[in-house]
């Protein structure tokens, strides 16, 4: 039989030190160590989760943009109508004065001198439509790609992180499974408790969010997004989810303990109005409706925002 090791024997792994005992590595350093990876797997978890909520985001915004160019192609094209009609209408008006004055002897010249202005009126009208379809479409296009490659090379970002995050500690998990079943005996007691450690964890980190933060448009995105990550910055603040609707955004707040939420939010420059629904009070998530100032504070890695 091989020497049994000694208390005081130890063996490195990452960096770290742990006790060796006859049944393999000691179970308290080993379930702090799994606590550390552990917490490494939930920011895993929240990086993916604002992922698909980015991507998902960015989506809806290139979707919005389309719709707000042809909105924006129709009510000129209608404005210029309108304004065609208004000339028509004036012109007609004009030669019937003429008319009556010149009587019969003018009636052709009258005529003449309507159509003529129709056809002006009718070619102005195509001309303003023209020109304000060429000066807005430009503009909404590059607003749309300049902030779709934004969205894109942040969400590329984050893939990256999330990829670095996910190989590093499927990586430890692994080697520290491996090194700490040796010498454990029947059954491989503690990699079972690895597993029970890592589910006990995940049922005690289920929760509901306690406040549901509900962004009124005209949306920012990039308000939106310095919100949600303050929130995130908070210690009180256990994690936030942003879902992306239609015509609007939802922030859910998650929370590890009681937070003066709304004074926190007023507080913000990207934050113009904070409302409570308080219809439902002792209901949870509580509701608060927010409108955005158009103020977005200063990124200190961005200087490309011309806006």
């Amino acid at each position: 039989m091989g020497t049994k090791p000694k208390s005081t024997d130890t063996v490195e792994l990452w960096g770290r030190r742990f006790k060796i005992t006859k049944d393999g590595l000691d179970e308290e350093q080993v379930a702090s160590f799994v606590d550390e990876l552990i917490t490494e797997r939930d920011m895993l978890s929240k990086q993916q989760e604002h992922l698909s909520s980015l991507t998902k985001l960015a989506e809806r915004t290139v979707t919005a943009a389309d719709e707000l160019a042809k909105q924006v192609h129709k009510e000129a094209m209608d404005q210029a109508k309108v304004e065609a009609n208004a000339i028509a209408a004036k012109a007609e008006e004009q030669a019937q004065q003429i008319i009556e004055e010149k009587r019969a002897e003018a009636v052709a010249m009258a005529n003449m001198e309507a159509e003529a202005i129709k056809a002006k009126a009718q070619q102005q009208a195509e001309l303003l439509l023209e020109e304000t379809a060429k000066r807005i479409q430009p503009e909404l296009r590059y607003m749309a790609q300049r902030l779709h490659r934004e969205l894109l090379s942040q969400l590329e970002s984050l893939k990256q992180q999330v990829v670095a995050f996910e190989t590093e500690f499927e990586h430890k998990l692994s080697q520290l499974s491996e090194k700490a079943g040796t010498g454990a005996g029947e059954g491989d007691k503690t990699g079972d408790e690895f597993q029970e450690l890592i589910r006990a964890t995940d049922q005690a980190n289920t929760s509901e969010p306690e406040w549901e933060l509900q962004i009124l448009p005209p949306i920012d995105i990039m308000q939106t997004l310095d919100i949600v990550t303050h929130l995130d910055s908070l210690p009180e603040v256990q994690n936030t989810e942003l879902i992306p609707q239609v015509d609007r955004a939802s922030i859910l707040v998650f929370l590890r303990e009681p937070i003066q939420l709304i004074d926190t939010l007023r507080a913000l420059p990207q934050v113009a109005e904070v409302k409570e629904d308080t219809t439902g009070a002792d209901s949870k998530p509580r509701k608060v409706q927010i409108v955005l100032s158009g103020k977005t504070a200063p990124h200190p890695a961005d200087h490309s925002h011309p806006f």
